[in-house]
């Protein structure tokens, strides 16, 4: 290792303690970061292969560079460490300079001096305020560095888990430039608000540290506060606390770590609403602040502190603390700082019922933020100018606001698919409400088809969260595995697998694009997907305001005052444009009347929307709160799951669920003579089936045909399979086999099923075209590898689909083997018209627990995203003997040319008929998950 490396790498480490920001978290979790180039003196006198000129006209780039970074000239450097960079591509490969230089880093003799460019420019944006420009050199950066760490240390793997092993450190001549470059890249993504691709650059630099040279003390506590900060900032609060007290736990002379460590748990708690430890925390946090003079962080805090005040009533402490804010401001500005204090005093104004005030605060705050380009404290104002509308009875102003945030809470999203299953749940339930709210402002306007957009986005998004998957119509993506917090060295799939591409490729981490870098406010307003005409007016608008504009005049503006008395007419023209629209095409598709049934459960009342046979969405409200709901839910789910309780317990909660979700519209529906009741139901519904509910007389089975759908857009409810009925089987019929299946720490025992055999009998009477794979022979190969042109796969066999955890749902095949519930997805069943899960517990979970049946409809959208159309499966454990009665009228029915829908009908009301199984726990039980015909 050469002389001059060896500084550099060293004061690499230094810097990475002393630059790394402490607070990047804090309150709003925005702060510039001032990273130092790892370099601070040329590296050429490694390149022996340059030549002498090319290398000494390098080497003053680079020296340049530094100085003017050091004297905080970051345009000066951006520009003098392109001019490095261009130098060194064209004396690489003086015959091709257009070659990528990436593309071998190993046979680039300049790679190293390369690197040291493309680094200072990463840093020298990031020191600048452009995080966006920052990503694209300091991706480059840290692959050569990689590369060429790889070639001196073969037991270095940039891809490796990063599982903190000391007896297995990252040794590389290259190490500590790595943590520098994986240290920026963690704060430069979380900047950028590119939550998952920053955790996983901090937690590497944190694990990946070399062992003759590793992280201070002090540099890994910084790299745990910035760790449990992002778990403060996805949701994550306990994981967070644990994360900062382990922090805690060492002993570190530094007052503005130790405030900056005590701050963050103050922001977990206040997230808790746990007001009174919060306070205690800030003021703890403060003195440090004061103490060690540190004018940025002390803002800060007061904010914290005044906002606690707020969210207990004390309007005059939370004023004064606000006030002490300011006045630093005055001796020492920070735009940041300043928008996060403005936005908060917005609040306090808004919660006193000052209107006037409230909005110029915010205002002033929303300008800064996007100035300046930061994402989260720009959706925090949005919101908050969205509050205030609706508090001033400016209904269609606040969903104009509303609208806004989603479009930016959309794109935090993408990154967010990178973290595992329960990050991205525990996100989810952050904003959850926030949508559901936006909907139910929606519909009191009686906008209900942009209400149905945004819910219709909201459930494939909870689909993905619970699969951890890419977008519902992309590939799956990475899903790196996390371990217990404590350890702050969880296993996590490489940054390089955050779907970025260098070199002008595109990029998922954030696109330049996306960034509000100018003085545009309305650049990403008005490409906002969700805008109306007249939303898309207003935004327009938005750049010729001035700066001082107040509330009253804001609301007289012609566009705002257009988009009041316009929004109702151009919802019922926009519901013929947005997706929803297919649901008109479905609807006309059934060969019967058909109608669209969408429950919206609100915390004190159940909105239904019903899209009647003509398309016409009408609404409907029932005053029923989401407890009482969600009791009715649990009573009816625990009668039907269990034999020891009296029929008089189903039909009690049944009737009731009736009353509230099917009595409000049945005049409707015989008023246009529905017969078939496509479904979406939303949360807690998911956990009954709808034919189980009753009106006092007859199970709504005996008046409807209903069957499922996963969500709007991922449903084709048009095509009928034209193949011959064909069926392929697969099932456990030994009884005396016992099959063990361990999952995680738990293990379940099964044994064959005692009705298959008479099943796949039934079955086989009734569909002669059927290939039966019985016992051993019932593989996943054998399956897979025999389902062409088969119309159904049909499977008698145990299934457990669980929620919160797809990994741990599954089917069990005869060999023993299991395939979970992600892994379904990789199946290709192109031309299968339905997938049959016959057996008990599929699709199956309890209330009580807290869920709202994610993992129903990832069971439906798992199948459908295999090419197969639709999904049976059961809601709770079904007897054997009842089970096959049942699947023998199903394939009887469907033998005779009805549809999949009209089949399971028929098949329920052969039973509710029968003197055997009329009881609902036999025959209520299975549901149809997407097409029906």
């Amino acid at each position: 290792m050469f002389p001059v490396l060896a500084m550099a790498v060293t004061m690499a480490v230094a810097q990475l303690a002393v630059f790394n920001p402490l607070a990047v978290i804090e309150k709003r979790s925005e702060r510039v970061f001032k990273p130092e180039s790892p370099f601070p003196i040329a590296l050429s006198s490694r390149s022996k292969q340059s030549t002498d000129a090319n290398r000494d006209e390098i080497d003053r780039l680079l020296a340049d560079g530094y100085d003017q970074m050091v004297a905080e000239d970051f345009e000066g450097a951006i520009a003098t460490y392109q001019t490095a960079l261009t130098l060194t591509q064209t004396q690489a490969n003086p015959l091709d300079p257009l070659a990528d230089p990436l593309a071998d880093p190993l046979s680039n003799p300049l790679a190293e001096l390369q690197g040291e460019a493309l680094s200072g420019l990463g840093s020298a944006y990031a020191r600048s305020g452009d995080y966006a420009a920052a990503l694209s050199p300091l991706r480059s950066a840290l692959t050569i560095f990689e590369s060429l760490s790889a070639q001196s240390n073969p037991r270095f793997d940039p891809n490796r888990p990063a599982i903190f092993d000391p007896n297995q450190p990252a040794i590389a001549d290259y190490a500590a430039v790595l943590l520098y470059l994986n240290g920026t890249l963690g704060v430069v993504n979380y900047q950028l608000a590119n939550f998952a691709t920053a955790l996983n650059y901090y937690r590497r630099t944190l694990v990946n540290q070399p062992e003759s040279n590793p992280l201070s003390l002090q540099a890994q506590v910084e790299m745990l506060h910035n760790i449990g900060g992002v778990e403060t900032e996805i949701g994550q609060y306990s994981e967070a606390e644990a994360t900062i007290r382990q922090a805690m736990s060492f002993d570190i002379d530094n007052p503005v770590l130790a405030g900056s460590l005590v701050f963050s748990l103050g922001r977990v708690e206040e997230l808790q609403a746990k007001y009174d430890p919060a306070l205690r925390s800030y003021q703890t946090a403060l003195d440090f602040f004061q103490r060690s003079r540190s004018a940025d962080r002390t803002i800060r805090t007061l904010n914290n502190l005044g906002t606690v005040h707020l969210k207990q009533g004390d309007f005059t402490a939370a004023k004064a603390a606000f006030d002490q804010g300011f006045t630093l401001l005055n001796q020492q500005d920070d735009p940041l700082e300043r928008a996060a204090l403005l936005d908060s005093l917005g609040s306090l104004y808004r919660e006193s019922k000052q209107a006037d005030q409230a909005w110029s605060a915010h205002w002033q705050a929303l300008q800064l933020s996007q100035r300046n380009g930061y994402k989260t404290p720009e959706i925090e104002v949005l919101l908050n100018l969205g509050k205030l509308m609706a508090q001033q009875q400016q209904p269609n102003l606040a969903i104009f606001f509303y609208k806004q945030a989603i479009a930016r809470i959309e794109t935090i999203r993408q990154d967010l698919q990178q973290l595992s299953l329960s990050v991205q749940q525990q996100h989810t339930q952050t904003i959850a409400a926030f949508y559901r709210d936006t909907a139910d402002l929606l519909l009191q306007q009686n906008r209900t088809a942009e209400a149905l957009q945004i819910l219709d986005l909201l459930k494939l998004q909870e689909i993905n969260d619970y699969l951890h998957s890419s977008q519902p119509n992309n590939g799956a993506a990475a899903s790196p595995q996390t371990a217990s917090p404590q350890t702050a060295s969880p296993q996590t799939a490489s940054p390089q697998t955050d779907g970025s591409q260098i070199n002008g490729s595109q990029t998922n981490e954030m696109p330049v694009t996306s960034v509000q870098t100018n003085d545009s406010i309305n650049d990403s307003i008005q490409t906002n997907r969700f805008n109306t005409a007249s939303e898309t007016a207003l935004a327009n608008s938005l750049n010729n305001l001035p700066e001082n504009i107040s509330f009253a005049e804001f609301v007289a503006l012609p566009a705002a005052v257009a988009l009041s008395d316009s929004s109702i007419s151009e919802n019922q023209s926009l519901f013929d444009l947005n997706e929803i629209a297919s649901l008109r095409t479905s609807l006309a598709a059934q060969p019967m009347t058909s109608a669209v049934l969408y429950p919206l459960i609100l915390k004190d009342r159940l909105e239904i929307l019903l899209i009647t046979p003509k398309g016409e969405v009408k609404r409907f409200t029932t005053d029923v709160s989401k407890v009482d709901l969600t009791l009715a839910v649990s009573a009816l789910q625990l009668s039907l799951t269990h034999r020891s309780t009296s029929i008089e317990d189903v039909e009690a909660p049944a009737q009731q669920l009736y009353d509230w979700l099917i009595r409000p519209i049945e005049s409707t529906l015989a008023a246009e003579k529905v017969e078939n009741i496509i479904y979406l139901p939303d949360g807690v519904l998911r956990y009954v089936p709808l034919a189980a509910l009753r009106n006092r007389q007859h199970w709504l089975a005996e008046t409807y045909q209903s069957h499922n759908i996963t969500a709007a857009t991922v449903d084709d409810l048009t095509e009928r399979n034209s193949l011959p009925l064909s069926v392929l089987a697969g099932g456990l019929i030994n009884r005396d086999r016992t099959y063990r299946v361990q999952v995680g720490a738990q293990e379940f025992i099964y044994h064959g099923l005692s009705a298959a055999k008479q099943e796949i009998e039934n079955l086989i009477t009734a569909i002669p075209n059927t290939i039966a794979l019985l016992d051993t022979d019932f593989t996943q190969q054998q399956t897979l590898g025999s389902v062409e042109n088969r119309r159904v796969i049909h499977l008698a066999t145990h299934a457990k689909f669980v929620p919160g955890q797809p990994e741990e749902s599954f089917i069990l095949f005869g060999d023993g083997s299991t395939v979970n519930m992600r892994d379904i997805r990789q199946w290709t069943l192109p031309n299968v018209d339905l997938v049959v899960f016959s057996a008990c517990q599929t699709a199956s979970s309890a209330v009580e627990s807290g869920h709202d049946g994610q993992e129903i409809l990832g069971l439906g959208f798992q199948v459908q995203k295999t090419g197969a159309k639709s999904a049976i499966a059961s809601l709770w454990s079904v007897d054997d003997t009842a089970t096959a009665a049942l699947m023998n009228q199903f394939y009887i029915a469907l033998s005779q040319g009805q549809t999949k829908a009209q089949a399971l009908r028929q098949a329920q009301l052969k039973m509710i008929r029968s003197e055997g199984f009329n009881d609902p726990r036999d025959w209520s039980a299975f549901i149809l998950i997407g097409n029906g015909l």
